[in-house]
C-alpha cells in the first residue's frame, strides 16, 4: 500500500511540474507576454521608433502640423494601470491588465503633447 501510495504522489507532482514548463516548441511566444520586458524597457529610456511614429501620426492627423516640425522631448517607460492606459474615458470598458508602454512628450515649439502609449504603439492616447 505503501508503494502504491508513492507512485500515486510521483504521477500527480510528475504531472503538475509538466503542466506548468512553458512549451514554445511551435517557435511562437505567448501572446499575453510584452516583447520588451519592463527592466529592459528602463534600462533604455528611448521608445522605439514604431512607437514615436505612432504619436507622430497622431499629432499630425488631428493638427495642421508637419512631422518634420515634431520634436519628442521626453520619453519614459511606464506601466500603466489598464488597457486605457489610465486613461478611460466616461462609461468606457477597459481591460482591467497592467500594461507596460511609454509616456511620451513631443513639442513643435509652440505646443506640447504629452502621450501615453503601450509598448508597441499600438494603443496610443493623448494626456493633455
Amino acid at each position: 500500500m505503501r508503494k502504491f501510495c508513492l507512485c500515486c504522489c510521483l504521477v500527480i507532482v510528475i504531472s503538475v511540474w509538466g503542466c506548468q514548463s512553458s512549451d514554445t516548441s511551435n517557435g511562437t511566444q505567448p501572446t499575453s507576454e510584452p516583447t520588451i520586458n519592463q527592466e529592459t524597457m528602463n534600462k533604455n529610456t528611448e521608445a522605439p521608433q514604431a512607437v514615436i511614429d505612432a504619436v507622430f501620426n497622431d499629432i499630425t492627423s488631428n493638427n495642421t502640423i508637419e512631422s518634420e516640425n515634431l520634436q519628442v522631448t521626453q520619453t519614459e517607460a511606464n506601466t500603466w494601470p489598464d488597457g486605457c492606459l489610465g486613461l478611460a474615458k466616461p462609461d468606457e470598458m477597459c481591460t482591467q491588465a497592467l500594461v507596460e508602454g511609454w509616456r511620451i512628450t513631443v513639442t513643435d515649439g509652440q505646443t506640447t503633447w504629452v502621450y501615453r502609449t503601450d509598448q508597441t504603439g499600438q494603443t496610443v492616447r493623448t494626456e493633455s
